[in-house]
């Protein structure tokens, strides 16, 4: 009780100028609309996978993404469940045509080297990061709907 009471008065004997600054810099970040991919993956080496991340995934989606290895199952040609080890890439970005290209070309890419299909998921979402400035989100394709 004592360190409310204390809080209070240290508050309201700060010039108002104080106040507002720390308020600035406390608010919380600009929400933008985003979308949100999955690309589903079957597991490749590692090795393998490191490079088709570093060579394919990343320069389409430099802003970041995730990934996670997974267990998957699905039913399999004999109409019974099959297991696969997966990999799952969640990708944040705006709602484009230079995204929806690079997520065509992923997947596109991954089945040429590896002979997998990729199932993409997508949903509508609002995100928010302080890093992006709008200047970095009117800059990069990634994050900029306009691009």
């Amino acid at each position: 009780m004592r360190i409310a009471c204390f809080a209070l008065a240290l508050a309201a004997a700060l010039p108002s100028a104080h106040v507002q600054a720390a308020s600035a810099a406390d608010a919380a970040p600009v929400s933008h609309a985003m979308i949100r991919s999955e690309l589903y993956f079957a597991a490749v080496d590692a090795a393998q996978w490191d490079d088709f991340l570093a060579t394919v995934v990343t320069p389409r989606f430099p802003d970041g993404l995730s990934w996670y290895d997974v267990h998957g199952q699905w039913r399999g040609p004999s109409g019974g469940p099959e297991k696969l080890p997966s990999r799952i890439v969640v990708i944040l970005h705006a709602d484009n045509p230079a995204n929806e290209r690079a997520l065509d070309e992923i997947s596109q890419r991954f089945r040429q080297r590896f002979g997998y299909s990729v199932l993409r998921t997508a949903a509508a979402v609002r995100a928010s990061d302080p890093d992006w400035t709008e200047a970095r989100v009117r800059e990069h394709p990634q994050l900029s709907p306009t691009r």
